[in-house]
């Protein structure tokens, strides 16, 4: 089972120039067959992000985009998950995001996360982003 940053869901719906195309390629993987994982966080932070960003953004495409997934599992956050992600914040170095995202990912049974964000790399996961 693979976690699914926050940066590839913003990528994916903002089209990025860069990262865009990865980030669709990903995200069909996941709307066919593969089944994936990702915080409740992620849905929030690709709204401000993409509110910010966007030249034309709705909430309501992201939310009906995000749940016509039926292979991409959105998990709750916990306070446990809070306790660990700020656990993971001193032994990884991570900020408070990335934290969570580790913690659910973990708690998730992720082994792999999709993301292009390096910080990963010094987590128990293991980073993808083709």
């Amino acid at each position: 089972m693979r976690y699914v940053d926050v940066n590839v869901i913003i990528y994916w719906l903002g089209d990025h120039p860069d990262f865009g195309e990865t980030a669709t390629n990903i995200m069909e993987r996941i709307e066919k067959e593969e089944r994936a994982l990702t915080s409740s966080l992620t849905p929030w932070l690709a709204h401000v992000v993409l509110k910010r960003e966007a030249l034309r953004y709705s909430a309501g495409e992201l939310i009906e985009s995000l749940g016509s997934l039926r292979n991409l599992k959105i998990l709750p956050l916990t306070m446990k998950k809070y306790s660990s992600a700020v656990d993971y914040m001193g032994k990884y170095g991570l900020e408070l995001e990335d934290a969570i995202h580790l913690a659910s990912a973990l708690r998730g049974g992720a082994k792999e996360i999709y993301s292009n964000d390096e910080d990963f790399d010094k987590t128990p996961l293991k980073r993808i982003f083709k």
